[in-house]
């Protein structure tokens, strides 16, 4: 909406593509997070059951959110030295994003 104002119109007709990204389902979001995890190596589950469902409801699903929540979440957990993330260290991750 805002690059249909006049004085962005140059950025505006540059823009080769415009997508705009929904939100995931909760069985998506556990997947994607899985599915990363994956990738990295993790032989074992490091996010609880209940630690999911709150990245779940916190980021409200949206790609982007869950992400920066996970990183944060691997990255006080790798501080504390857990094996498994927490709800408190996901509580962290929350309080850190302003969620």
């Amino acid at each position: 909406m805002r690059l249909n104002l006049n004085h962005h119109r140059p950025l505006a007709q540059r823009i080769v593509m415009r997508y705009q990204l929904q939100s995931l389902s909760k069985d998506d979001v556990y997947a994607c997070i899985e599915h990363h995890l994956k990738l990295c190596g993790a032989r074992m589950p490091i996010f609880t059951a209940s630690v999911l469902e709150a990245i779940s409801l916190c980021s409200q699903e949206w790609p982007r959110v869950i992400n920066t929540l996970t990183i944060n979440s691997l990255l006080y957990g790798a501080q504390q030295k857990k094996e498994q993330i927490d709800e408190e260290i996901v509580q962290m991750a929350i309080e850190e994003c302003g969620l």
